[in-house]
């Protein structure tokens, strides 16, 4: 994560799977050590790179910083993201 942290680079990104109805649907968290980030938490933090796949198309980076100070850093592509925020939106809409 050397280059987020110099501005930039080219990486793989995750898949994104987005679950409109989202209750229960992890079973296998159950009995496992799950960090919950929640009120308390710092932000998490979304930003975009220009550059950021491989391809050279955008992606974007989400950051989330963990209370034991370690840092989670997910990156998925701009267009996956935009997808997954047009199907909360269809189905939720906004306030």
């Amino acid at each position: 994560m050397e280059a987020l942290a110099e501005g930039g680079g080219k990486h793989m990104t995750v898949e994104m799977i987005v679950y409109v109805e989202g209750e229960g649907v992890w079973p296998d968290l159950a009995g496992k050590e799950v960090i919950h980030l929640a009120n308390d938490a710092p932000p998490i933090q979304v930003a975009a790179l220009s550059a950021g796949m491989v391809s050279g198309r955008e992606s974007v980076a989400i950051r989330m910083d963990l209370p034991d100070g370690r840092v989670v850093v997910a990156e998925t592509s701009l267009r996956l993201f935009v997808q997954a925020a047009d199907v909360l939106k269809t189905r939720y809409g906004v306030d």
